[in-house]
């Protein structure tokens, strides 16, 4: 089933503690949430943002779907030609992390695509970062950015997140479907490893890495 309102709420209440452990209140904080397709990494992100901006940590939110090379109808026929087209080589990661740069170094905004799903195509919208503290960015390839403070994965794989796609009106039972959610889970797997802090299929944290408190300026 999908996460209610109240699920999407205590996890941005349970994550708190552990990113505000985190945090360095003398720079900008980039978090990454990742996950599969259909995992919940849209609604975990704007209810942690919402979290954070309550407990007076502004934040602002970039969603990597808006960074495939592709749009997405062109990406989908692209992956029709050869399923090993599917992976973190199809969105723009260099640009991805040119706006976390800038982010990073103090910048008001950037212009950043913004995927026009009716047309088929990208569009350019200036992203607010003015007032910001901490950039969420959210996407099934996002701990591949290396310019992360934390690292959060979201572990429901396409088959316990089933009911959810086809909540979201997603082609699920088509043989070719079923094959892209392969590969990607078998892409997804590994960067378990790499990630600070789990959440389980039920957005309950599974694993959380001890913090490491920030270094100070004279470090």
């Amino acid at each position: 089933m999908s996460p209610d309102a109240s699920e999407r709420r205590d996890v941005g209440r349970d994550l708190l503690p552990h990113l505000l452990a985190r945090f360095d209140p003398a720079r900008r904080t980039v978090i990454g949430i990742a996950g599969e397709s259909g995992s919940g990494k849209s609604v975990t992100s704007t209810g942690l943002a919402r979290t954070l901006d309550a407990s007076g940590w502004p934040t602002v939110v970039l969603h990597l779907d808006n960074y495939f090379v592709r749009p997405p109808r062109t990406n989908h026929e692209h992956r029709l030609l050869d399923l090993a087209n599917v992976g973190p080589h199809e969105v723009d990661l260099a640009r991805l992390e040119g706006d976390v740069a800038a982010f990073r170094a103090g910048a008001a905004g950037v212009r950043a695509p913004v995927v026009d799903y009716p047309g088929n195509r990208f569009v350019e919208e200036v992203i607010s970062f003015a007032g910001s503290q901490v950039l969420i960015v959210e996407g099934t390839w996002a701990l591949h950015l290396g310019d992360l403070d934390v690292r959060i994965l979201l572990d429901a794989t396409h088959e316990d997140t089933l009911e959810r796609r086809r909540e979201r009106n997603r082609d699920i039972d088509a043989p070719i479907m079923r094959d892209i959610l392969a590969i990607e889970h078998t892409l997804v797997a590994p960067m378990r490893a790499k990630a600070d802090i789990v959440i389980d299929r039920h957005f309950a944290i599974s694993h959380a890495s001890p913090a490491v408190p920030p270094a100070s300026p004279s470090q």
